[in-house]
């Protein structure tokens, strides 16, 4: 059976960066889908690791092959989803976080993309503002933009099954992966461990 793709968004400053860095301690055999982007690396990023960053010509040369699952310009800034890539760790039964903006999730929806979506939230305003603002990476003036494209992305938090409020690392991880693990015993993907027992399940007998 195919993996399952978990779709994680959030507005800028939430968290979502280091809800995923968690959740690969927790999960290792968990794959994570690395976008392409075509703005600067922050301090500790890793090119291959975080993004692929690339140029703004060869983005728009990947677009124009429909190379990407989704993509999207955010912030004067390209973000894309290799669509190969993607498909090749599914194929392989692995499951895999998809980290993607409300606009590459609306592309997603539109297409009727089968997963699990993910919306994290902050705890406040005030919080969020805060946590951009320790970031450093960024004007004032940015950071006012920042907040006022995550209203708009929280205004349409019902494109997703799950909202997490992140309040904590340690709580908000620990709700991913009561949703990640439920996802997977849906009858829909449930896999049986014993063959026997999947044999009746398979024939519907009882």
């Amino acid at each position: 059976m195919a993996g399952l793709p978990i779709i994680l968004s959030a507005p800028s400053g939430t968290g979502k960066t280091t809800l995923c860095r968690a959740l690969r301690e927790q999960l290792p055999d968990l794959s994570f889908s690395i976008s392409h982007t075509t703005r600067s690396p922050r301090e500790n990023e890793q090119d291959g690791v975080d993004y692929h960053f690339i140029a703004k010509e060869k983005f728009i040369g990947m677009t124009d092959r429909s190379e990407f699952l989704e993509w999207a310009q955010i912030h004067d800034n390209y973000y894309g989803t290799a669509r190969k890539n993607i498909e090749d760790t599914l194929q392989k039964g692995k499951d895999l976080v998809l980290e993607l903006d409300v606009q590459g999730v609306e592309t997603l929806r539109n297409l009727s993309y089968q997963g699990v979506y993910i919306f994290i939230l902050p705890p406040s305003m005030e919080e969020l503002e805060k946590r951009l603002t320790g970031r450093g990476t960024e004007s004032s003036d940015q950071i006012k933009q920042r907040l006022e494209t995550g209203k708009r992305e929280m205004s349409k938090y019902r494109l997703y099954d799950y909202a997490v409020t992140n309040v904590t690392v340690e709580e908000s991880v620990d709700t991913i992966l009561a949703i990640i693990r439920a996802e997977k015993n849906r009858m829909s993907r449930y896999q049986p461990t014993c063959p026997e027992i999947r044999k009746i399940i398979e024939s519907g007998t009882s």
